[in-house]
């Protein structure tokens, strides 16, 4: 057996029974992989890169499936196109619009009498110096594509304006009000182009179609130069056709497939007619990848001798590995409950408070107007636990971990906060140029204080108005809380449960809470903490 060096041809496959003069033929090539051939049957080792397929048609066209990969049959394709073209007052074409077909339309039978047409409406408007505009259908794609494009019941209306009356340019295929036959054949190879006759409710048209079975020329179906419709400049026209197209590529193809997991394979090749047509002659050629080295039976006794040999050596260390780790996750687990009960605890906590306060303010109205706005704010407040649960799923968030992210959100917080409560807000924050990372608990705990800090200035202060500053000064941030309320008259209230918060939060990431009055009248409070 020889190598090759990139392909090694595998397997050449012709007709079953009496060859014709070229039979269709399939070749298999695998990187790197011995020529082995067996009874039409061929196999590769699992790990080529990929498996190619040449296939050589009898003839243009072939559709092909690998059984265990594609859900059907599979065929290349291309496109064959309808134009529609404008010209000036001298003959010369100014601008081609190309409306293409692509594949094999829906309804397509292998005929063009029996097949479904699809109907297709453009709008477009007249360039400017068009004094005509001309219709065109072609099978001038790609120099391979071969099959058949149809069109019928070809219109050309305008689109009327400020109440105009629409008119008819074109109508079946046809001028309006004749009969007489406004299309030439034209291309390198005239004769595939074809007209069609049928009758409809009693009514004759016609079929424009080109069966193009040239790979080396094409056909176009044309309307004619002296019987180009006469238009206007900027118009807007409706062009509507109804099509049915089966187009493939003709010649030889090169089909890959890699990553082919271990089983046994069928690739199957049909030749088609040009117009789509399964002729029933079917090649055939099967492919086995081969199983990885743990299919094989010794692997598996080599391994399991392997396993018993080592076990009693690193059993024990595994087993004290695993309940460490074991340990140590169920800390982490209480850890992380204990969070987040307390996150819930100070922040729920707030809100629930909010609505009872109004819930009892709409109790004690007694005009039912009232009662009825007391209780909108209930339904509002509600929507409040919303949001909360959408900031709390940011603070969980690993990619809000920088210096950006976290002024941007406390920002939206305290304007969202000050709107809700019908206070005015003012806020001062620097603007971060800088991709500056911070740790989680950082901006867990910061954003939590500050949150903590506005709510209780509007439940504590009956202020009119919060400003916020958050500035940076070397590396460490500085955030203040100010408002102009009541002021500290109650010197308990800096020892109280949510200023005890703030305050070990600040804590727990090296941060410090200053809390003092402000002139003539307000509460700051100053958070500050270095960046890390």
């Amino acid at each position: 057996m020889k190598r090759l060096p990139l392909f090694l041809l595998l397997s050449s496959l012709s007709w079953v029974g009496v060859a014709p003069a070229n039979p269709t033929s399939i070749e298999v090539f695998a990187k790197e992989a011995k020529q082995t051939v067996k009874d039409s049957e061929v196999k590769v080792p699992l790990n080529i890169s990929s498996i190619r397929f040449a296939v050589k048609p009898q003839g243009l066209r072939f559709r092909y499936k690998l059984e265990g990969v594609d859900e059907g049959w599979q065929e290349k394709t291309d496109t064959m196109n309808f134009m529609v073209r404008f010209i000036d007052g001298s003959g010369n074409q100014i601008q081609q619009l190309t409306f293409p077909s692509v594949g094999i339309s829906e309804g397509w039978t292998g005929s063009v009498n029996t097949s479904g047409f699809t109907t297709r409406q453009e709008r477009i408007v007249i360039p400017p110096k068009a004094d005509y505009v001309g219709l065109a259908l072609s099978s001038s794609g790609p120099v391979s594509a071969v099959g058949v494009i149809a069109a019928r019941n070809i219109s050309i209306t305008s689109v009327p304006e400020n109440g105009a009356t629409a008119r008819q340019f074109l109508v079946d295929s046809r001028l309006p009000g004749s009969k007489e036959q406004i299309w030439s054949k034209s291309g390198s190879h005239p004769s595939m182009a074809k007209f069609l006759h049928w009758e409809k409710d009693s009514r004759e048209s016609s079929v424009l179609y080109i069966e193009d079975d040239d790979v080396q020329g094409h056909a176009d179906l044309v309307t004619v130069a002296n019987k180009m419709i006469q238009v206007i400049p900027g118009e807007r026209l409706e062009v509507e056709w109804e099509e049915a197209h089966s187009i493939g590529l003709a010649g030889g193809k090169n089909l890959d497939y890699a990553g082919l997991p271990a089983g046994k394979y069928q690739f199957l090749v049909e030749d088609l007619s040009v117009m789509g047509v399964p002729l029933g002659k079917i090649n055939r050629i099967q492919v086995v990848v081969s199983g990885p080295i743990w299919g094989k039976w010794w692997f598996w006794l080599g391994g399991l001798s392997f396993i018993a040999l080592c076990g009693g050596l690193w059993g024990r260390s595994v087993i004290r590995r695993n309940i460490k780790r074991h340990l140590r996750h169920a800390q982490l687990i209480a850890d992380e409950r204990l969070r987040i009960a307390r996150d819930l605890h100070d922040d729920l906590g707030t809100r629930l408070s909010h609505i009872s306060l109004i819930g009892a303010h709409a109790q004690a109205d007694v005009e039912d107007e009232n009662a009825r706005a007391s209780f909108n704010q209930i339904t509002e407040l509600s929507a409040e636990l919303v949001g909360a649960l959408s900031e709390t799923v940011w603070m969980l968030n690993s990619n809000n971990n920088n210096l950006e992210s976290l002024v941007d959100f406390l920002c939206r917080l305290v304007s969202e906060l000050c709107r809700l409560a019908k206070i005015r807000c003012r806020i001062d924050a620097m603007q971060v140029t800088e991709d500056r990372k911070i740790s989680h608990d950082f901006r867990h705990n910061f954003s939590l204080s500050v949150k903590e800090s506005i709510n209780n200035a509007l439940k504590h202060s009956n202020c009119t108005e919060i400003q916020l500053r958050i500035w940076k000064e070397n590396s460490t941030l500085k955030i203040s809380v100010a408002d102009d309320g009541v002021g500290l008259q109650d010197e308990r209230r800096k020892d109280g449960t949510g200023l005890a918060s703030i305050q070990q939060r600040m804590d727990s990431i090296g941060g410090t809470c200053l809390i003092e009055g402000v002139e003539p009248c307000g509460v700051r409070v100053l958070l500050i903490a270095p960046l890390k």
